[in-house]
């Protein structure tokens, strides 16, 4: 599956705090595909060509699925007013996760990163007739809401939402937590929880 994608993130303390905001602007959420945890691998050529060009290949391992999805994120582009981050994305459903890993590697691909959440995906919509996917994401590093959908639609709803450009994140996951390690003074580590998927969380 092939499509253009375009998304922001809001930053809350809790997934509860973010719905609580969208109900606030006058959304109504549907629930579309429950919690779950999804655990995904970063891979690169040894020169790091993928990530010089700003694209991505991912491996997502989820734990209420048997199958893996490969995605390859190409390069993005930003619209001049918002930011909004909009590129192609190109999805397979894979029926072995381990033996995709094993074949990457084979092809000569690296892991370079791995980051874990607790994802809960809603369909929002709204009087106005806005309606887009809000991902509900528990990280590592924080709580945040992704909300993808086309580019006019992310237009409108930062409107709605009377966001400034300060008050919404384009950034991924790796690069949120390159931020954040360059800011420790450490070099880039992977985006883990420390205990095991479904102990205690």
């Amino acid at each position: 599956m092939t499509h253009i994608e375009a998304e922001i993130k809001l930053a809350g303390p809790t997934p509860d705090a973010l719905r609580q905001r969208l109900i606030a602007a006058g959304f109504t959420l549907e629930l579309v595909v429950p919690r779950h945890f999804e655990d995904n691998w970063l891979f690169d050529t040894p020169a790091r060509s993928l990530f010089n060009s700003r694209q991505a290949l991912r491996v997502r391992l989820r734990d209420d699925l048997a199958e893996a999805i490969l995605t390859h994120k190409g390069k993005p582009t930003e619209a001049p007013a918002s930011g909004v981050k909009v590129r192609e994305e190109i999805e397979l459903a894979v029926s072995d996760g381990p033996a995709l890993i094993r074949l990457l590697e084979k092809l000569g691909f690296e892991k370079t990163f791995r980051y874990q959440k607790f994802r809960t995906t809603y369909r929002l919509r709204h009087a106005s007739g806005l309606e887009l996917l809000g991902m509900f994401d528990e990280t590592p590093i924080g709580c945040f809401v992704e909300l993808e959908a086309d580019e006019p639609t992310l237009e409108r709803l930062i409107e709605r939402l009377g966001l400034a450009r300060e008050d919404y994140v384009t950034a991924s996951y790796p690069r949120l937590q390159h931020e954040r390690c360059q800011a420790e003074g450490k070099p880039l580590e992977d985006m883990t929880f420390a205990l095991p998927p479904g102990d205690g969380r």
